[in-house]
């Protein structure tokens, strides 16, 4: 079956899943963003730009990499400067079908200098399972945010949930249910049908990145020291904006991500190619 037509149907399906206010919301905004067939054709996505994170109290820039490819797999690829020279701390994540990615290391250290961070979860852990849910819950968020619409892994379910009225304007509201308690509720803009916000409650991202110049570095496998505490439930807000032409589809190239109102990314893409073709690496976590 021709590709689009099927991911037409796919659209379509997982819109009968909710009610027909929704369905008309998302096909609106859809039609708005550069029209179903348009949409229906992307089925993968490749930006690059760069990225401003809070750590701690610190403020650090860096680039990234953001890969997309329908219907299972997503990789994030970031590389900051903790140091506040050339030493480049580089960390990926996202997910290949049911596998999670993770990517840790450091280029251009100095001669003394260790930079740790903490060990991704022990393979069969409770650890990795609730890091499987997660990323399929940041695969869903991400789709839905750039494409309006869930990938087939992750079947959600797209609600009505009425207006919400700001001093900027109004917007649609479009309550989002998925399996294993995922949810999130999505802002359209109600003159341009753009996605303006995505809300959702979560665990607060807890990035811990230790930096040590000489003396004796932790045993091997000590990790204790390195392992964050455990995460807040909190409230996240992703931010949409600067929207712009690829391929005939308009898409976002500035992302802020909040925490409980306090901004703590910005993602700023360069760059984002419709349909690439990818590297065989690119969801390897390697």
């Amino acid at each position: 079956m021709d590709r689009v037509l099927m991911s037409v149907i796919t659209f379509v399906l997982a819109l009968v899943l909710g009610d027909a206010r929704a369905t008309s919301l998302i096909a609106q905004a859809r039609a708005a963003l550069g029209g179903e067939k348009a949409f229906a054709a992307v089925h993968g996505l490749s930006a690059t730009g760069t990225v401003q994170r809070l750590i701690g109290d610190r403020t650090v820039d860096g680039e990234l990499t953001f890969d997309l490819q329908l219907p299972d797999k997503m990789m994030r690829t970031d590389a900051i400067n903790p140091m506040g020279d050339r030493t480049s701390l580089v960390t990926g994540q996202g997910i290949n079908g049911d596998t999670v990615l993770r990517v840790s290391r450091v280029l251009n250290a100095p001669p003394g200098a260790v930079i740790r961070t903490p060990p991704p979860p022990a393979a069969g852990s409770d650890a990795e399972a609730q890091a499987l849910r997660n990323s399929r819950a940041e695969l869903a968020r991400m789709t839905i945010a750039l494409l309006l619409a869930a990938p087939s892994s992750v079947p959600v379910e797209f609600t009505s949930a009425g207006e919400a009225e700001s001093p900027d304007g109004k917007a649609d509201v479009i309550d989002l249910k998925g399996p294993n308690n995922f949810a999130a509720r999505l802002f359209l803009d109600a003159s341009s049908h753009r996605p303006l916000m995505l809300m959702y409650r979560g665990i607060a991202p807890r990035v811990v990145v230790q930096t040590q110049r000489g003396g004796d570095a932790p045993p091997p496998g000590d990790h204790a020291a390195m392992a964050p505490p455990a995460g807040d439930m909190v409230d996240i807000t992703i931010f949409l904006d600067d929207y712009k032409t690829v391929s005939g589809v308009q898409l976002p190239h500035h992302i802020t991500r909040s925490i409980d109102g306090k901004p703590t990314e910005e993602l700023t893409f360069k760059t984002i190619t419709i349909n690439p073709v990818f590297k065989p690496d690119t969801f390897t976590g390697q």
